[in-house]
């Protein structure tokens, strides 16, 4: 006779309420680990593309200020009352505004290739203005761009033909009237000191590419080098 034996029955055993509490507990601190890691990397890469965004909005404002200062021709102008203002004038914290050549024109609409153009601080902004005429009537608006944000001082500096910086053109030492400030040529070089909250104080330095400007139908601008043709109106 064969008597089978019995296995003891097998108990069935699940996790107590302390386990289950220490594995949420374990997964709880991964989460806020992981979160954590998250979180700084999206922090850096806000603060990555910011910086770039500002940079870049520098790099543009730079580039700017070269090509209209690349570009300046010693053309006087009527401002909104009539009165006659130099070819280029400025002051050492206050606005500069001079008359720049090689303004495109790829639409050929009916105005001159020369442009009269401002730079100046306002409410914590390099400004940068610019009219479409030259010599302009009351009424005339300028076109107003903000070049550059987040400025909190601007300082101007003119060089002279003897290389001697000045701090207002044109300098007290070659005009003193009006009559004799106009017919002052625009500065050898323009050095531009901007203090910024961000990068501190920024100094450019640019040589002006300066051609005197004649008067006729067709304006001719002449240099030792080249011949450009441009209109004035």
């Amino acid at each position: 006779m064969i008597i089978a034996r019995q296995r003891p029955p097998i108990r069935q055993r699940g996790f107590t309420l302390l386990e289950i509490i220490i594995v949420v507990a374990i997964f709880a601190i991964f989460a806020v680990l992981a979160y954590g890691g998250l979180d700084s990397v999206l922090q850096t890469r806000t603060r990555v593309e910011a910086a770039q965004q500002r940079l870049a909005e520098v790099q543009k404002a730079y580039v700017r200020l070269r090509d209209d200062f690349q570009q300046v021709r010693d053309r006087p102008v009527r401002d909104n009352y009539g009165d006659t203002e130099p070819g280029f004038e400025g002051a050492d914290n206050a606005a500069v505004e001079f008359t720049r050549g090689g303004w495109p024109n790829p639409l050929y609409l009916p105005r001159a290739s020369l442009q009269r153009v401002s730079y100046r601080l306002e409410d914590g902004a390099l400004h940068r203005l610019s009219w479409r005429i030259l010599d302009r009537a009351q009424d005339t608006q300028p076109v107003d761009l903000v070049l550059l944000t987040g400025v909190t001082d601007l300082q101007w500096r003119f060089m002279d033909q003897q290389r001697q910086w000045q701090t207002r053109w044109p300098s007290l030492n070659t005009a003193t009237t009006q009559s004799q400030a106009v017919s002052v040529p625009p500065p050898l070089g323009i050095e531009i000191s901007l203090t910024t909250k961000d990068y501190g104080k920024l100094r450019f330095l640019f040589r002006l590419g300066v051609d005197p400007v004649t008067f006729s139908n067709s304006t001719q601008t002449t240099t030792t080098t080249t011949t450009t043709t441009e209109t004035s109106q």
